[in-house]
């Protein structure tokens, strides 16, 4: 019978690989976990502007619709054509918009806010301005609030309502 020699690895060839593998599996988790921090911290900071963008949108049409408004605190009534109101109520984690169909509400931080309203120069109009943080940086905007001028002559001349 001849003498059959079996081929295989050395202790020391199979260490190496075992630690080669162990360092590739622990640079692959490393690099996993931080793509996993970064695009938590992206989706919070995507969540942060969308809820900027959809209440600047918002505001700016409820704005645009409305022929009144009145200011009470913490409280912007916007009232329309229709004889409908939108009321805004500001606290400072969130902005809650109320019209006859629901209540929304915008998850947005605001650090202050300021209602000018019947300017001697022209009462018929007011701003309201909002100071807010988004991405921690502020952001300061002035929405301009118009009465309906012929509306409130009709009003005091003919008592329509």
């Amino acid at each position: 019978m001849k003498n059959k020699q079996l081929k295989g690895f050395t202790i020391l060839e199979a260490l190496i690989s075992l630690m080669l593998i162990g360092i590739i599996i622990t640079i692959t988790y490393s690099i996993s976990n931080l793509i996993g921090k970064q695009m938590s911290l992206f989706t919070e900071e995507s969540n942060q502007v969308f809820e900027y963008n959809l209440f600047n949108t918002t505001i700016m049409s409820d704005i645009e619709k409305s022929n009144d408004f009145n200011i009470d605190n913490e409280l912007l009534v916007l009232k329309n054509y229709n004889n409908t109101e939108i009321r805004y109520n500001i606290n400072k984690h969130e902005v809650l918009r109320q019209n006859a169909e629901g209540i929304d509400t915008f998850k947005i931080q605001v650090i202050d806010y300021l209602f000018l309203n019947n300017d001697e120069l022209n009462p018929f109009n007011g701003t309201f301005q909002v100071s807010l943080n988004v991405l921690n940086d502020t952001i300061n905007a002035n929405y301009f609030l118009n009465k309906n001028r012929s509306e409130i002559i009709n009003n005091i001349y003919f008592n329509e309502d």
